[in-house]
């Protein structure tokens, strides 16, 4: 897609977070690694052998039981953690530490090596918020000094691309919708979530990606050291 739009009157910026700020893969590994050993450290009861098939068979029953709290990625793991706990005679009100423990491994993430920079350029320029489906927060992480908000599905609860959650940012923040504008790395999710919403988007493409919808029209860009580029080619809009 070689579009690029101007980007007009934009008084707040938005940013989806993961494989957004950071690479995800590895940090839900690393996270569900160190619980596990945790697991195996403090309950001997738990078998080293099956334990990460019955970890993601008790997700598999937890999402397949639970539909309604589907947005809630905490809650679903919490659950998660209780059938296992149950399964192997542990009481499952032990499972409030395991979540605690694993959200702090969750949030051992390395951010892009583009990122901060970006974001030091839209600070004090722009209103700055995160906006994620996942259960990591930005306010948790040495980035979280740049962003004035943080909202996730957990909290509105609904996903993007639903209106209700791009709707919350632009209350939260008090600048109407057309004067946001969203970043992140999902066509659907991030792009065709933010503009059907009327916000203004971005889309992030940092693995080279074909654009995958029928619509086009928006920016794209590989990495974050790309988007002040773009403010650059709109000079007035501060």
């Amino acid at each position: 897609m070689e579009t690029k739009p101007v980007l007009n009157d934009i008084k707040a910026v938005s940013f989806d977070l993961d494989d957004t700020l950071w690479h995800t893969a590895p940090v839900i590994q690393n996270a569900q690694a160190k619980i596990k050993q945790h697991l195996l450290d403090q309950f001997p009861r738990f078998n080293p052998e099956t334990l990460d098939e019955e970890f993601r068979e008790s997700l598999v029953l937890v999402r397949k039981n639970n539909q309604e709290i589907l947005h809630n990625l905490t809650e679903l793991r919490k659950l998660s953690f209780e059938v296992l706990l149950e399964n192997y005679g542990y009481d499952p009100k032990l499972s409030d530490d395991l979540i605690e423990k694993f959200l702090h491994f969750r949030h051992e993430v390395r951010i892009y090596p583009d990122v901060e920079g970006c974001l030091k350029f839209l600070y004090g320029k722009f209103k700055l918020a995160a906006l994620t489906n996942g259960n990591a927060n930005v306010m948790r992480l040495e980035i979280g000094k740049y962003f004035d908000v943080h909202i996730s599905a957990e909290q509105v609860d609904v996903q993007k691309p639903d209106r209700k959650i791009f709707d919350h940012v632009s209350n939260t923040l008090n600048i109407p919708h057309q004067h946001i504008l969203h970043v992140g790395d999902n066509p659907i999710d991030d792009v065709q979530g933010a503009l059907d919403a009327g916000f203004q988007a971005v889309w992030i493409n940092r693995s080279s990606m074909e654009w995958p919808l029928d619509f086009q029209g928006h920016p794209e860009i590989r990495d974050l050291s790309q988007l002040p580029e773009l403010f650059h080619d709109t000079p007035d809009q501060w």
